[in-house]
């Protein structure tokens, strides 16, 4: 006797764009960057690796969308903090990246994201223009020449605590010379202009 024939499971996720990207996060933050694989992604979903295609084109374009998520995050979290000042919005910058560390090292990422995707870029620009501000207002209180380099000094700072916090560095630090300070302390210390 043959067996009924079972109807084949479907799946319906309302926004398989979205549903995406949450999966693409979840990765990302849970096993980091090298894990970041359309097949992973589209699996952890429930979909087929070509249900991606006609959202993002291929994983650059996944991940570009998802940087530009993190883009907004970042703006969203310093943008109430620009009246309190450049060392306001630099914890919060640090901060954010130790909260998100795949996401902020994702955004950081020219070989994996396409810089030229207009929604990737519009995004950066806002965290650009940002930064612009607030080196504007500390015109003459900074050693650089020019704006530029006021700018360059200042980000760098910053966003190398972010990348010495992501890689348990700061931690490291704390444990040999800590002085009893907590990794949020040290964070505030070194960023005070």
């Amino acid at each position: 006797m043959a067996q009924p024939v079972q109807p084949k499971k479907t799946y319906h996720h309302g926004d398989l764009r979205a549903a995406l990207l949450r999966s693409a996060r979840t990765i990302l933050e849970e096993q980091g960057i090298m894990t970041l694989g359309l097949r992973a992604i589209t699996r952890h979903t429930g979909v087929s690796q070509t249900a991606a295609i006609p959202h993002f084109g291929n994983l650059t374009g996944l991940l570009s969308a998802l940087a530009t998520i993190g883009y907004e995050e970042l703006v969203a979290t310093l943008t109430p903090l620009l009246d309190k000042g450049p060392h306001a919005v630099g914890v919060a910058y640090v901060q954010f990246a130790m909260q998100h560390p795949g996401l902020f090292t994702l955004m950081f990422r020219s070989d994996v994201i396409d810089r030229q995707d207009p929604h990737l870029a519009a995004a950066s620009a806002k965290t650009s223009t940002m930064l612009t501000q607030l080196v504007g207002d500390l015109k003459g209180q900074h050693s650089a020449h020019t704006c530029a380099g006021a700018r360059a000094a200042l980000w760098a700072r910053v966003h190398g605590l972010a990348v010495l916090a992501i890689d348990g560095l700061l931690e490291a630090l704390l444990t040999r010379e800590g002085e009893g300070m907590t990794l949020n302390a040290l964070i505030e210390d070194a960023l005070r202009l």
